[in-house]
């Protein structure tokens, strides 16, 4: 089809063409560097306001960023989480700090009772508050109705988060765990106690 010449003459522009393509790119790379060094992770606002002990900010920036709590419920979550350290850091409120953590953990549950991850999360949310507060039991048996109902969404072989399939055994395993710890908790902390 092409002659030894035109052959020759071919494989050398094409070599020529890569090695020129690969010479101008090498010297533009730091104009137009690859997506992985540009994107730089953000720290969210509620992070940075909440390494400052600026708590009502954090949360009222969470809060804000709730545009349809039926997608967002997740948030409640973290706002939980945000009057949980803050009843850590601040002793003498603590319980005061421990019901609005508990408050935004039932927040987020009421817009999704079947989601088995974020009943999970409420649950572990509820064990958390009830390690830190001076009344555990009530948080501790939140803590294991949250992971009842979680376990009970669990009928299937898989499930999925996100866009990946996973299977539910392992997930009803650590649950198991969990309750058993919960259950453990209940026996020795509240056993006496109305």
């Amino acid at each position: 089809m092409f002659s030894p010449n035109w052959r020759k003459l071919w494989i050398g522009s094409l070599v020529l063409a890569a090695l020129c393509g690969f010479t101008y790119g090498w010297k533009h790379r730091s104009e137009n560097p690859p997506f992985i060094i540009t994107r730089k992770a953000e720290e969210p606002p509620e992070v940075k306001l909440l390494r400052k002990g600026r708590y009502d900010d954090a949360v009222k920036a969470i809060l804000d960023s709730i545009k349809d709590e039926k997608k967002d419920y997740f948030k409640y979550q973290t706002v939980a989480a945000i009057y949980a350290v803050r009843a850590v850091k601040d002793p003498s409120n603590r319980e005061k700090w421990i019901e609005q953590a508990a408050f935004y953990i039932g927040k987020s549950v009421s817009p999704a009772p079947d989601d088995s991850m974020n009943l999970m999360g409420a649950a572990f949310g509820s064990d958390h508050i009830g390690d830190i507060s001076s009344q555990s039991c009530p948080y501790y048996e939140k803590a294991r109705h949250y992971a009842q109902d979680a376990m009970n969404q669990l009928k299937s072989d898989s499930i999925f988060v996100g866009d990946e399939k996973m299977p539910t055994q392992p997930i009803r395993d650590e649950f198991g765990k969990f309750l058993k710890s919960l259950q453990d908790k209940i026996e020795t902390k509240c056993a006496n106690k109305p």
